[in-house]
């Protein structure tokens, strides 16, 4: 080996020796920062005292750096860090809240570089809101069925704003590992949730889970009989009926095999004037339900636009117009007819704010001498829209 080699050999061994103090013996003090540490905000059981509460407590997060020996230094990880804010002192409104900090032991939290978090303060409320229960894994012809729960609401707690975001209380379940027609008792846990299911934060249950009963049921499409009572009103005209005539059930298989169809309660038309839609209330047997799956069932009656009414007048109802100053007259109607039947079309908007008085029937005598004549049956003024024919068209009459 020559000389050159061993001071190369010598070398490398030197700078080892010299890393291996320093970071074993030397050890000399460095810096990290580290970013994004969740701040734990404390202190609402004191706000709720005084029936405040926080619009949130989460998401709040800041860098800090943290000083200590290498050898320390270098094995810290966020999490063990520990940043809080205390908010019992807040009052109504926004207030700044310094954060305070822990670090781990033989080091030292030398700058948090946003040491203050803004908090919203709002009034206190609770409200009742419905439980609703999503249970889950049946498979095709078969439903997950509730058939008790403990709770059908449940109180919610927290700020005002917060609170105006929940819609219901859900829990959720999975059936997957039930037996056909055998109950199970689940205890689910509770979320709030806002229309569209998603998760609302930073408010309190007074349960955090509900205890139910299920079960799994299989399903059955059975028709569905829907009878329809009364009359649209008399001058509408009834167009199209449009009636769902098959029901999905559930319940246990040994009911189902049982029922061939299903009766509504009876759907009354009376006096409708315009197109509609009716829920249909099937009438179930006992132990049998609707199936989830099934679609709702509806009857919907379609309502011509224009319809047609009917009023009756006798000859005394005529008036004559235009007649000179003198005569007298005398109204008869055609040999065959008792009385005039005065036919009006149009849109039933219209025809339901009519009365017999608009369309009295009339003649025009206007010209006329004395004798006898035929003169043609009109209304007494025109109504936009309407057409009126009278049965008989023409009455006799005689001028003296």
């Amino acid at each position: 080996m020559t000389r050159k080699q061993i001071d190369i050999i010598i070398s490398v061994a030197a700078a080892i020796l010299l890393w291996f103090y320093v970071i074993n013996i030397a050890n000399p003090p460095v810096q990290v920062t580290l970013r994004d540490i969740p701040v734990t905000v404390t202190g609402e059981e004191e706000l709720a005292k005084n029936k405040l509460a926080p619009v949130t407590t989460e998401g709040y997060t800041a860098t800090v750096t943290v000083s200590g020996p290498r050898n320390v230094v270098n094995k810290i990880r966020p999490e063990d860090v520990k940043l809080s804010a205390d908010i019992s002192d807040l009052t109504l409104g926004t207030g700044t809240v310094q954060i305070a900090s822990a670090a781990p032991s033989g080091t030292t939290v030398e700058e948090i570089q946003n040491p203050g978090i803004e908090v919203v303060v709002e009034e206190l409320a609770t409200v009742s809101k419905p439980v609703e229960v999503v249970l889950s894994g049946a498979t095709s012809g078969r439903e997950a069925t509730l058939l008790t729960s403990t709770l059908t609401q449940v109180e919610v707690s927290g700020a005002v704003s917060r609170l105006a975001q929940v819609a219901a209380v859900k829990v959720s379940g999975d059936m997957s590992g039930a037996e056909l027609d055998k109950p199970e008792e689940l205890m689910l846990a509770a979320t709030p949730v806002d229309e569209e299911g998603k998760t609302v934060s930073g408010v309190r249950l007074a349960h955090e889970s509900i205890g139910v009963t299920a079960v799994i049921y299989q399903t059955k499409t059975v028709p569905l009989e829907v009878p329809v009572e009364g009359s649209v009103w008399e001058g509408a005209v009834l167009k199209e009926t449009e009636i769902g005539r098959n029901i999905v059930i559930k319940g246990p298989a040994s009911r189902l095999s049982q029922i061939s169809g299903v009766s509504a309660k009876a759907v009354d038309i009376s006096g409708i004037y315009e197109t509609t839609v009716f829920d249909v209330e099937p009438m179930l047997p006992g132990g049998v339900f609707e199936a989830d799956s099934s679609e709702p069932v509806q009857a919907k009656f379609v309502i011509e636009e224009n319809g047609k009414l009917e009023f009756k007048f006798n000859v005394g109802d005529v008036s004559v117009q235009g007649l000179g100053e003198g005569h007298t007259v005398t109204v008869t109607l055609p040999e065959g007819y008792s009385d005039i039947v005065a036919k009006v079309s149009g849109p039933v908007a219209t025809l339901r704010t009519l009365a017999s008085g608009d369309i009295s029937p009339m003649v025009d005598a206007e010209g006329r001498s004395a004798g006898e004549m035929t003169l043609v049956l009109r209304p007494g003024r025109d109504i936009a829209g309407l057409t009126v024919e009278y049965l008989p068209s023409k009455v006799n009459l005689g001028i003296k």
